[in-house]
């Protein structure tokens, strides 16, 4: 693909968020991609699920905004993140952005589930990536399926293709008390983590109800509405799971 094939390979974008702090280092313009082939119990973004809604437009229009945030996020040692939905169920559009952002020497990162099978493409996105947050539902297959609807192997095949090659890593993972939250397997999570020997650090981000709503907006059965906030105190205590295998956690 050319600089001017990439300005014009056409996706759809769900939103932006001009000042994010959350999604990788220093202050970050995110891009949240349309489209996704999992139904996370505890998904916040259920809107962007469908492939044919958000806004239609094409990856130079996208990097028109990025730009203007430019000298903004490289004062502050950030860059862009691409997010959705699943931006890599958009191979071809992610990676037009990526090498627009490339071209400009703007850092980049990926907030993925991993649920993507290795194609050319694939790859290609992985070597314009400077930074994978690896969005891990769990290591357990049964229970990565009950979580999403579907199996981990993807996800896991990708995790140790980024092993393989360095690829630097975050790892994030969701605590949902009564669902993955038993000691095992953080345990199990952690001893993979720690092998893989790319990840850099590991978030524990508690469960939270703060996008309920648009379930309820969309007439979309909510299962976890019962379901309580984790304690710090709970999150710290599996925090320490991770450090015994020697890995940060935030």
């Amino acid at each position: 693909m050319t600089l001017q094939e990439a300005k014009e390979e056409r996706g759809r974008i769900n939103s932006y968020e001009s000042c994010g702090t959350v999604d990788g280092p220093g202050l970050r313009f995110v891009v949240f991609l349309q489209g996704c082939p999992l139904r996370c119990l505890y998904c916040h973004n259920p809107e962007s699920w469908e492939f044919g809604a958000g806004d239609e437009t094409t990856a130079g229009e996208v990097f028109s905004e990025i730009r203007k945030y430019k000298n903004f996020m490289k004062s502050s040692g950030g860059g862009v993140t691409f997010s959705g939905g699943e931006p890599m169920s958009r191979p071809r559009f992610l990676e037009a952005l990526l090498m627009l952002c490339k071209e400009e020497g703007i850092h980049t990162v990926v907030d993925t589930s991993g649920f993507s099978l290795l194609t050319d493409t694939a790859k290609r996105i992985i070597n314009l990536t400077d930074l994978f947050l690896l969005d891990v539902k769990s290591v357990n297959a049964n229970m990565h399926q009950i979580i999403t609807g579907e199996s981990n192997e993807n996800t896991v095949a990708f995790a140790e293709y980024l092993a393989e090659i360095g690829k630097p890593v975050h790892l994030r993972y969701v605590i949902v008390p009564q669902l993955n939250d038993r000691v095992h397997c953080m345990r199990k999570l952690a001893k993979w983590a720690a092998a893989m020997g790319n990840v850099q650090k590991v978030e524990l981000l508690p469960f939270h109800k703060m996008g309920e709503w648009k379930w309820k907006k969309y007439d979309l059965p909510y299962r976890l509405s019962e379901t309580r906030v984790p304690e710090p105190e709970e999150v710290e205590h599996f925090a320490d799971v991770f450090r015994k295998y020697g890995l940060t956690v935030d």
